[in-house]
């Protein structure tokens, strides 16, 4: 549960990044945070990213959706969400009307909407993370939640070739030779079926459909990588699939839980902000609040509580620097860093998150 107390507190000290979000997340009140809006828009770093996120013309980069630019969708979005912003503003549906025209122009019913060329599975849930829940985003989150089901609901985590399975594929990349190779069978039956670090940004916006079917997929996919099989047995970054039409293509981000095994241990000695980054997502889920990784977490995180009650992390938890926001590139929430407190306000408004 988040302290109302703190609550009070953020709204007291904070800018109005995390002043608009408390109010219309933890506390849920929407004519205060309809008070906050115009204050919020007119925040200097909230301009900068809307900025990034609205495509130029012509294009800054050949790929504009995926990539560690600040102006790529995956970074440019995620870090707007990561500000407050959200579909129901004009000014994003402004800046990302290109790429929700893109999600509206998909190719028409394919065999599997996963496809291993195209990364409309980023793309789609990255849009949905920010609220943008039209038709044909949904449409595309169902058809890629079945695919991720149906293999999910198997169980197996026997996914990569063996040396004879591997001594039978040709032509491997040199940069790709000590990488698992996923094996071809499991990709014949079921495509590029594997749950991704997108999908856990996305998938928790279907909750808003109310329809226990769909809530029951989601559960079985994320108690399919909320297991020590699955930590034990896949590879960082998954691997690299079989080749299709002559080429091999890498798969990944994994969405395995950083320090599964440990997440002090892994706080205090691996990439802090990604383990945040990825918490701050995963708590959407019923079913990963459960686990005993994040019980350990939250205990974890009060050794960072003052006296008075806020919490004070390492300043390099909330680390701000150019790079994929799914890997912790983009934690701050956009409080003033002139400001002495900026750390406890976003270490605290963090925690909230957590306990909503």
């Amino acid at each position: 549960m988040i302290d109302t107390k703190q609550c009070e507190w953020l709204l007291e000290n904070a800018d109005a990044p995390i002043r608009y979000r408390v109010a219309r997340e933890l506390v849920k009140d929407d004519a205060m945070a309809k008070g906050i809006e115009g204050e919020l828009l007119e925040n200097p770093t909230v301009q900068l990213w809307l900025k990034n996120l609205k495509p130029e013309t012509p294009p800054q980069h050949h790929s504009m959706e995926h990539g560690s630019f600040d102006f790529c969708l995956e970074n440019a979005l995620l870090k707007a969400v990561q500000l407050g912003l959200h579909a129901g503003l004009p000014a994003v549906a402004d800046a990302v009307a290109y790429y929700l025209n893109k999600a509206r122009h998909l190719p028409g019913k394919p065999l599997r909407v996963r496809i291993i060329e195209g990364i409309h599975f980023l793309g789609c849930n990255v849009l949905a993370c920010a609220g943008f829940i039209d038709g044909a985003v949904i449409d595309y989150l169902l058809g890629s939640l079945n695919e991720l089901y149906t293999f999910a609901r198997e169980g197996n985590y026997d996914i990569y070739c063996n040396e004879e399975e591997r001594a039978a594929l040709k032509g491997i990349p040199a940069v790709y030779r000590e990488r698992e190779i996923i094996k071809s069978s499991i990709v014949d039956v079921h495509g590029y079926c594997y749950p991704l670090i997108y999908d856990m940004v996305g998938l928790s916006s279907l909750y808003a459909m109310d329809n226990p079917e769909v809530d029951r997929k989601i559960d079985t996919v994320i108690r399919y990588i909320s297991t020590d099989d699955f930590h034990n047995s896949i590879a960082d970054g998954y691997g690299v699939l079989p080749p299709y039409q002559g080429k091999y293509h890498t798969m990944g981000w994994d969405p395995k839980y950083p320090g599964w095994f440990g997440a002090a241990d892994y706080l205090k000695n691996g990439e802090a902000a990604k383990l945040l980054f990825f918490a701050a997502y995963i708590s959407r889920y019923p079913a990963a609040r459960e686990t005993k990784w994040f019980s350990d977490l939250l205990g974890h995180l009060e050794k960072y509580r003052t006296e008075s009650g806020t919490y004070l992390f390492p300043a390099k938890w909330m680390k701000e620097s150019r790079g994929y926001a799914v890997m912790g590139h983009h934690m701050s929430f956009g409080e003033s860093r002139r400001k002495k407190n900026w750390l406890e306000i976003e270490s605290t408004f963090y925690v909230q998150l957590l306990n909503q």
